[in-house]
C-alpha cells in the first residue's frame, strides 16, 4: 500500500536497451542500464542518487521524466501511475515535475534569449502570458540570484554558473513539487559548486520542493541529501539516512567510494581501498552478485546468488550477503 507521505514511488524500475546488428538490425541483447531499481522519496526530502559514471543514475531520471521508455516496473508520482498515463496527464505531470540537467553549455539553446528560455515552458503549460509573463520570468531570475535585466541577453554571454543557475529558473518557473538535478554541479568548477548547492537549498526551503538528487561524488551528497542510495550497474546496492551511511557503509563497494573521499582532518582518513579489476560491461554482467569479481570479502555464494535488497537495521537497506559491520 502506498505510503501517503511519499511524493515518488518507484517499484522495479528496468530500461533496458536493444542492441542492433547487421543490416536487418537484429537485435542482439540488450544493455541494461537499469535493472530493477526500486525506492521511495518522501515530501521535502532531499534523496541522493549516486554511483560511478555508466551505473545507470542518469537513466533513472529519465526514465521517471519519460524521457526514456521503460522496459518493465512501475513510477507512482502522487496518484499517478506515470507509466500508464496518457498525454494530458502526462502534460501535467511535466508541470510539477522539472529536471536539471547536467551540462549548463549543451542544455540551454544558444538561439535563445534567457526570457525564452525560462518563459517558454511557462507559456507551454499555460501559467502566465504578456505582461504576467515577463513578470514571471523577472521575478524567477530574482529568485536564482540573477538580474532580471538578463532577460534579453543569450547563454553565451553567461558563466558556467550562471547558467546553471537559469537552467535552475527555468526548472523553478513551472512551480514544481519534485525537481530531479541529473548531477548538476559536476561540469561547475570546485568554488562554484557550493554557490549552487546552498542555492538549491534555499529554494528547496522556501518552495517546499522535494529534490532527487544524482551524483558521482559522495563528498557531494553527504551534506546535502537526508537519504542516499549507491548504485552499481544499474542496481542500488545500499540505501540509508545520509548520516548513517556515513557512519557505518554495509556494502563493500560503499565503503570503498567513501574511503575515496578527500578529508582535510587526518583523524578523519580512512584507508583506501583498491577494488580489484575494472567495472564490468552491463551488456554482459556477471552472474550472481555483480559486484562479486571486484570485492575484496567475495565468497562462493557471491557469484552463485544475487543478493536482494534487504532492511538490516535503523531503515539501512544493503543488497549483500555478507554484509560489513554486521
Amino acid at each position: 500500500m502506498k505510503d501517503k507521505d511519499n511524493i515518488l514511488d518507484i517499484e522495479e524500475l528496468k530500461t533496458y536497451f536493444p542492441i542492433k546488428t547487421g543490416l536487418l538490425r537484429k537485435t542482439v541483447g540488450f544493455l541494461k542500464a537499469v535493472d530493477g531499481v526500486t525506492f521511495s522519496i518522501k515530501r521535502g526530502q532531499t534523496f541522493g542518487l549516486v554511483g560511478e559514471s555508466g551505473c545507470g543514475k542518469s537513466t533513472v531520471a529519465r526514465t521517471i521524466t519519460r524521457l526514456e521508455r521503460a522496459t518493465a516496473g512501475r513510477i507512482i508520482f502522487n496518484d499517478l501511475d506515470v507509466l500508464e498515463a496518457d498525454k494530458e496527464q502526462i502534460l501535467r505531470f511535466r508541470k510539477k515535475v522539472s529536471l536539471i540537467f547536467q551540462d549548463p553549455y549543451s542544455s540551454l539553446n544558444p538561439r535563445m534569449t534567457v526570457g525564452n528560455i525560462i518563459g517558454e515552458p511557462v507559456k507551454t503549460h499555460k501559467i502566465a502570458s504578456g505582461i504576467n509573463l515577463y513578470e514571471k520570468v523577472a521575478d524567477t531570475l530574482t529568485k536564482v540570484g540573477l538580474s532580471p535585466e538578463y532577460i534579453n541577453r543569450y547563454p553565451h554571454e553567461f558563466s558556467g554558473g550562471q547558467r546553471q543557475r537559469i537552467s535552475i529558473a527555468r526548472a523553478l518557473a513551472l512551480n514544481p513539487e519534485l525537481v530531479i538535478c541529473d548531477e548538476p554541479v559536476s561540469a561547475l568548477d570546485v568554488s562554484i559548486q557550493a554557490q549552487i548547492l546552498n542555492l538549491l537549498k534555499d529554494i528547496q526551503a522556501e518552495f517546499n520542493l522535494t529534490l532527487l538528487f544524482i551524483a558521482h561524488d559522495l563528498a557531494v551528497v553527504q551534506f546535502f541529501c537526508d537519504v542516499v542510495a549507491v548504485m552499481y550497474l544499474g542496481r542500488i546496492v545500499e540505501q540509508a539516512e545520509s548520516d548513517l551511511l556515513y557512519k557505518k557503509p554495509l556494502h563493500p563497494y560503499t565503503e570503498a567510494l567513501m574511503s575515496a573521499i578527500p578529508q582535510i582532518d587526518p583523524s578523519l582518513r580512512k584507508k583506501r581501498t583498491i577494488l580489484k579489476g575494472e567495472v564490468p560491461s552491463i551488456v554482459n554482467p556477471p552472474g550472481g552478485c555483480p559486484f562479486h569479481p571486484r570485492c575484496l570479502y567475495a565468497k562462493e555464494k557471491c557469484s552463485q546468488i544475487a543478493p536482494a535488497l534487504e532492511l538490516k537495521e535503523d531503515g539501512h537497506m544493503v543488497a549483500c550477503h555478507y554484509p560489513l559491520s554486521l
